[in-house]
């Protein structure tokens, strides 16, 4: 007879990821049978890290509010075809992309960042010292950058993804994030300037 393997450990991180990611699960079943608050749920849960993304690229608080809108309205016809197993926040970034993308397309021009960045020091002097630097960051990042460099810098630190995440958002492999990230640094580098 053989001994049972010792249970691995879990943290509560590990539940927490687990159980939002069966609410989210539960929720898009249930949007997709119909159910109007489960759809609701989902935009209200999703709305803020997708339009701070598109806002972040477009520059236009407007452009951001309609191409957030978009993706949902896109996001819903295929709900059905979604994978649940996978953080729904990487394929709602992922619609949210290309339909910025083809905003730009449309308008044949990329706009500057905006000047707001998130913050969250402890004291209002602290925030807005870091809320400057931060713009600062950004604004200089989209002059000097290529639009996939920036993107990459964005979704990587911006947004806070992980390399794979950013690449699975982005189109892109891994190793082409990495390198897109490391030319962004030397650039911003190359320009002097000690953000990064």
């Amino acid at each position: 007879m053989m001994a049972a393997a010792p249970a691995q450990p879990h943290s509560d991180a590990d539940e927490s990821l687990t159980a939002r990611r069966e609410r989210e699960a539960e929720l898009v079943q249930a949007a997709v049978a119909g159910d109007a608050q489960a759809a609701r749920e989902l935009v209200r849960l999703f709305h803020g890290p997708i339009y701070t993304y598109v806002r972040r690229m477009t520059g236009q608080s407007q452009d951001a509010e309609d191409i957030t809108q978009e993706t949902f309205v896109k996001a819903f016809r295929s709900l059905d075809r979604v994978d649940t197993d996978r953080p729904l926040i990487n394929w709602l970034f992922t619609i949210a992309r290309r339909t910025t993308l083809n905003h730009f397309r449309a308008r044949k021009q990329w706009v500057e960042l905006p000047p707001e960045a998130a913050s969250s020091s402890p004291g209002p002097r602290q925030e807005v010292e870091q809320r400057e630097r931060a713009r600062g960051i950004w604004e200089h990042a989209r002059r000097v950058l290529s639009v996939p460099e920036f993107e990459a810098l964005w979704l990587r630190f911006g947004e806070e993804l992980s390399t794979e995440a950013a690449a699975n958002v982005s189109g892109r492999s891994t190793a082409n994030i990495k390198t897109l990230i490391f030319r962004a640094r030397q650039r911003l580098l190359a320009a002097k300037e000690t953000y990064l």
